[in-house]
């Protein structure tokens, strides 16, 4: 490839290696790479999979957990110009063989933690191998490439080649396949680091799962800038709140489901997070009370928005007015673009708003063999987010919901968010939905679907009571359903909507 031609997440590492060889890259558990180190190991498995028949636009699945072998395929396949499709590990054989047959992998890789998903896997046409790599602490996975030797970073992929399709959560109908360039990835990385603190050197947490873009982008940016990046198999509070002390973490991304572990661990009172220099949140709204919490440990709390169609960040709200606009969903990262457009397709800025549209030079390509979803999405370089919001006085945009959540009641529009931050404020609420109901007078209604936790449930009088002054009476709850548990949950932290509309229904 003409280097001129653009940025390629193919030549990052081996870049990186021959700036900061002796730096440290990687760390996981025990072990420890520097980019020198990384580089050769991720050498080694972009030989293997040519030697598998892995070449420029072959896809390639993975089922893993984040670790350095995660880190180190994405960079392999990034080197040969194949197309990795990073597949959730929590969902089930027939969810996962949809993914796969999909998006058409000729292999599949996979922890020893998924090989009775694997095992379970219907015969799925054109996948040729399937490849365990072991349990983590690297050992499988080196024998595997001892024998091969490096290919260096020269990268046979133009810059508009795909290397992600990554599948969204699929909260309806089937999951969709956001395809992401080479390039995208690389604006996704230049766009965070000309917008937040991140410094060459830094020591930053990869906690997202990487299987979304809001763990994997950071495989990119970490590198790029030359970064230590610390991972975590899973999200586990207490080990977290070790890894943060022990390791001198400088910041990561979690979602506040996440952080509401972590401020309710024990431990976090007394933590050593004296090396925090912020934390940022994504993937749904962040409690105001998770910001103060954070805040009283001197560590702003950030609010971040955006979408797996723009490879992670759209908006972010600065670190130096975490507190100042906490539930606000930020301003435009540095190369983005967003506008707000109402039903007539007029711009609109100030309430009631209008839905997300976000421009920029990390915004996904469309859908994988999906040309209908790609048109009704993507509109001369803006992708139509589906979300509603408004921008505020100071140009913060604040997230009101989905306009496919939209309750219609009395011929007042009602998005479920705004009614939910409300809510969740109440002492007596641990976890709370809004989803409109049919009723006979209004055409919908308001319900509140609430998980009171520990505490005895709050009647709707008392629902009704705490919304006053805070919302106009039209969004106020008129039905009320006390949910027996946690509510359902996607692994970002989204409710579940419909499934909680066929637990009412049933």
């Amino acid at each position: 490839m003409d280097s001129a031609a653009g940025p390629v997440v193919g030549q990052l590492l081996g870049r990186r290696a021959l700036l900061d060889g002796d730096r440290e890259a990687i760390v996981c558990g025990e072990r420890r790479l520097t980019f020198a180190e990384f580089d050769d190991l991720t050498g080694r498995l972009a030989a293997m999979l040519s030697d598998h028949g892995i070449a420029r636009g072959t896809r390639v699945a993975a089922l893993l957990y984040n670790g350095i072998e995660f880190c180190a395929l994405y960079h392999a396949i990034a080197r040969l110009g194949a197309i990795l499709c990073p597949v959730n590990w929590r969902l089930a054989s027939p969810e996962v063989a949809y993914i796969l047959q999909h998006c058409g992998a000729e292999l599949l890789l996979f922890d020893a933690a998924f090989a009775q998903t694997v095992a379970d896997l219907p015969d799925i046409a054109g996948l040729r191998h399937q490849i365990d790599i072991g349990d983590g602490d690297g050992q499988r996975f080196s024998e595997r490439l001892a024998n091969y030797q490096p290919i260096g970073e020269a990268c046979p992929a133009e810059p508009e080649d795909p290397l992600l399709i990554v599948y969204t959560s699929g909260t309806t109908g089937r999951p969709k396949g956001a395809v992401l360039s080479q390039s995208q990835m690389v604006w996704s990385s230049i766009t965070m680091v000309y917008t937040v603190d991140y410094r060459h050197g830094d020591v930053g947490l990869i906690s997202a799962p990487m299987f979304h873009v809001g763990g994997l982008s950071f495989a990119t940016l970490f590198v790029h800038m030359g970064a230590t990046a610390v991972l975590t198999p899973v999200w586990e509070p207490d080990t977290v709140l070790g890894l943060i002390e022990r390791e001198a973490i400088n910041h990561f991304f979690a979602v506040a489901t996440m952080l509401e572990g972590l401020t309710g661990a024990g431990a976090f009172a007394e933590a050593g997070l004296d090396s925090l220099r912020w934390v940022m949140s994504g993937g749904g709204p962040l409690p105001v009370s998770l910001v103060d919490a954070f805040a009283a440990r001197g560590i702003p709390l950030v609010q971040s928005y955006g979408t797996t169609e723009t490879a992670g960040p759209a908006t972010v709200v600065p670190t130096a007015r975490a507190v100042a606009k906490a539930g606000a969903s930020g301003l435009p990262f540095f190369h983005t673009d967003i506008r707000l457009i109402d039903a007539s397709g007029s711009a609109v800025t100030g309430e009631p708003g209008g839905e997300i549209q976000i421009r920029a030079p990390h915004i996904a390509t469309g859908y994988w063999e999906n040309p209908e979803a790609t048109r009704d999405a993507f509109d001369r370089g803006w992708f139509r987010t589906g979300d509603v919001g408004y921008l505020d006085s100071d140009g913060y945009l604040h997230v009101k919901g989905r306009l496919k959540e939209m309750i219609i009641s009395g011929g007042e529009n009602v998005y479920p968010a705004e009614v939910e931050r409300v809510l969740e404020t109440h002492p007596q609420i641990a976890d709370v939905a809004v989803i409109g109901v049919p009723d006979p007078q209004w055409g919908e209604a308001v319900c509140a679907v609430v998980d009171s936790g520990q505490s005895d449930p709050p009647g709707l009088d008392e629902l009704t009571a705490h919304c006053g002054g805070r919302l106009a009476k039209y969004k106020h709850p008129k039905r009320l359903v006390i949910h027996s548990g946690p509510l359902p949950r996607n692994q970002m932290g989204k409710l579940l909507r419909d499934d909680i509309r066929k637990t009412i229904t049933d």
